[in-house]
């Protein structure tokens, strides 16, 4: 493109000096030359022998660098594994507010789908080029650059500058470590979320650098366990402050605390969180009901709360009549 746009403007310039006479403006000079580039004769036959040359050469020069780049451009996207770094920093640079993933193993996998269906921006950098997850983003169009994320130009290739926020997942913690202190070098501003093994040097690193989410699987994973073993109603989990917090299917029986009440009543006076209303016999539910919205036998909820708080509501229902 440089070199077409030097063609035409080295063109237009020389039919203007050549032939002031005519008093060629730039863009009708330029004009001109890109008539010739095609071989298409603007006008007859120059007295200039500067221009005369031109009249054989930019049409042979022109259709050159046009083909040249046409060709070029094919190849790189038949064959984009071939070109694929040039490629993904190219769109990696035209990204903005978007998110850094480092690490594409299992957990870095299944964070990249949740953040693709929230039509999150993703830059994907790994450092095993045959791994099993990378075959998927590239389908779904997401920049992988492959290499080791703790060498500040691959972070500048996924334009750190403009991210809004970084996930380092990979399974070695100093690398992450590392990674994140370099990423705060770069922006010091960027949001950092932090994977550690070591759920006890995960809160001294948040504590100690500012980090805002330093986690450790073991930490994430370990309600999940507890509860699934307690309870088959209960389909999610996690710690907030030393409290269990809990995610579970509830069934609205006759005589029990939930019954007629509306979805704002239970919330003010039993401290849970009416997720999901389904009525009775009805296969679609409602997720967040209004406050309004009565809760009536039979119906079907998804509650979250405290363990404890959902403990004490069932505690205080009838148990259910057994067949």
């Amino acid at each position: 493109m440089l070199l077409m746009a030097s063609i035409l403007l080295g063109g237009g310039l020389a039919f203007q000096y050549l032939e002031p006479e005519k008093e060629h403006s730039l863009p009708k000079a330029t004009y001109y030359t890109w008539c010739l580039v095609f071989a298409e004769p603007p006008e007859e036959f120059p007295e200039s022998r500067f221009l005369q040359a031109l009249f054989f050469i930019v049409p042979v020069l022109g259709l050159t660098v046009i083909i040249e780049g046409i060709v070029d451009l094919a190849l790189m996207m038949g064959d984009r594994r071939r070109y694929e770094r040039s490629w993904c920093t190219m769109m990696a640079a035209s990204m903005s507010q978007h998110i850094i993933l480092v690490g594409f193993g299992k957990l870095g996998f299944r964070t990249y789908r949740v953040l693709h269906q929230l039509g999150e921006p993703v830059v994907i950098i790994e450092r095993n080029a045959e791994g099993q997850f990378l075959e998927e983003a590239r389908r779904n169009g997401a920049p992988v650059l492959i290499g080791d994320a703790r060498r500040e130009a691959i972070l500048s290739d996924a334009n750190i500058a403009r991210a809004k926020s970084i996930i380092l997942a990979t399974d070695d913690d100093l690398a992450n470590l590392e990674i994140a202190l370099d990423a705060r070098k770069l922006v010091p501003g960027i949001r950092v979320v932090l994977r550690m093994f070591d759920q006890n040097m995960a809160d001294k690193i948040r504590e100690g650098f500012n980090m805002h989410t330093a986690m450790s699987q073991s930490a994430i994973s370990a309600p999940a366990f507890a509860v699934s073993a307690i309870e088959s109603s209960i389909v999610g989990s996690f710690v907030l402050d030393d409290q269990l917090i809990v995610m579970q299917r509830w069934k609205v029986r006759s005589g029990g605390l939930l019954a007629g009440k509306r979805v704002g009543q239970a919330i003010s006076d039993h401290g849970i969180c009416v997720i999901e209303h389904r009525v009775r016999g009805k296969a679609q539910g409602c997720l967040f009901p209004t406050p309004d919205t009565i809760l009536s036998v039979g119906d079907e909820l998804l509650i979250q709360a405290p363990y404890h708080v959902i403990q004490s509501l069932r505690s205080d229902s009838p148990a259910p009549r057994s067949n």
